[in-house]
């Protein structure tokens, strides 16, 4: 996390110098304000009353979900992390594709749905994720609904002052303080006694200068959000080195951590990838009335660790749990380099918080590197 002074330098080089350096300066500064508590809250009402705002909300049992907000009551934003991320506001887990009317022979597409949202409280590792599911469905080929969805969405990252407990986005360059610089609308840090609150789009310029009592940020606004994130990515006790990551997984498929996890503990339930953020693959289903006259075709969420996934004609080629765990890890880690020139991972560790066994596939990889670093593989 840079300041703009360490951006800039001092300016003291002269008269110009300093000229340039002031300009910088209101360029680091611009659409960048602190705003106290009470009205951040106000302001939050007022949108809720305006707009759909979906947010994080405290639930029984202590845990947060993503949900529509209709008041204040519930809005929690010191939380860890969420059993779903908030993608399934837009990647839906199911979605209307198609009607095939018999009556009158027709097949027609199913209306894009046009929405307008704010979702508040993304974490960066989530927001990240979001950006990873862009380059599938926003790619070479641009998926209608998603697109309606991602466009009609305004995202609010809400940066993380404390590590989460099985979390290691530090580790993936994903958080716990925002690195991307697109792709999102505007970024909030929490200080003690206000917030920092930086608009990235224009139109989340607009939104916050609906606020009251917006202060402009003054440098040292923006060398106390830098010590914050500081210390928050020094808080992480959990931690995998990616430099070669990749390559060391790929030329070890056949290591026998695959087959010993997955035949001791791995019991195919595809928790990991429902809940993991950059996870996008789908199936279809067509379901047809009593009066077989109408059927509806639905995408819907599927799982790379579900039986089914790799039956293609002749036969399964992941037809054991070993080569679907496999295939798991070495995408996450590995394969999605190639295919997105990225990490298919951001660091969250829903995978590994909600599977019923505890399966951690930084575990895996970190045993693979050991071996490497013993010379019992190459």
């Amino acid at each position: 996390m840079k300041t703009c002074k360490k951006m800039y330098g001092n300016g003291m080089t002269g008269a110009r110098g300093s000229r340039k350096y002031k300009q910088r300066m209101r360029l680091c500064m611009e659409n960048k304000y602190t705003l106290r508590y009470e009205s951040f809250y106000k302001w939050i009402g007022d949108l809720i009353n305006q707009f759909t705002v979906i947010g994080p909300v405290l639930k029984k049992r202590r845990q947060t979900v993503f949900e529509k907000l209709d008041n204040l009551e519930r809005f929690h934003l010191d939380y860890c992390s969420t059993m779903l991320a908030p993608r399934k506001y837009i990647y839906r887990s199911r979605q209307k594709l198609m009607d095939f009317d018999r009556e009158n022979n027709s097949i027609s597409s199913a209306e894009v749905e046009k929405i307008s949202q704010i979702i508040i409280g993304i974490h960066p590792c989530d927001m990240q994720a979001i950006t990873v599911l862009d380059r599938t469905f926003l790619g070479d080929y641009t998926d209608a609904y998603y697109s309606a969805l991602r466009d009609g969405s305004i995202t609010i990252v809400l940066n993380c002052n404390n590590a989460c407990n099985k979390g290691f986005c530090a580790s993936m360059n994903t958080g716990p303080f925002l690195r991307l610089h697109e792709g999102y609308d505007m970024e909030i840090t929490r200080f003690t006694d206000r917030l920092l609150i930086e608009a990235k789009t224009d139109r989340s310029v607009h939104l916050i200068e609906k606020a009251s009592g917006l202060k402009e940020v003054r440098e040292a606004d923006l060398t106390e959000k830098s010590e914050i994130a500081t210390k928050a990515t020094a808080s992480f006790t959990k931690s995998i080195d990616t430099r070669n990551l990749p390559e060391l997984l790929l030329r070890n498929i056949g290591h026998p951590v695959y087959k010993d996890t997955a035949d001791s503990r791995c019991l195919g339930c595809t928790n990991c990838t429902m809940v993991c953020p950059t996870c996008f693959c789908y199936n279809f289903e067509e379901t047809t009335s009593f009066d077989l006259k109408k059927t509806e075709r639905n995408r819907y969420w599927d799982s790379c660790q579900e039986l089914h996934f790799a039956q293609v004609h002749g036969g399964n080629f992941r037809s054991s749990r070993e080569a679907r765990l496999r295939q798991f890890v070495t995408h996450k880690l590995g394969t999605w380099i190639e295919q997105y020139g990225c990490f298919g991972c951001v660091g969250c560790g829903r995978c590994m918080t909600w599977c019923p066994t505890g399966i951690d596939l930084t575990e895996m990889a970190i045993q693979i590197q050991e071996d490497y670093k013993l010379g019992k593989i190459k």
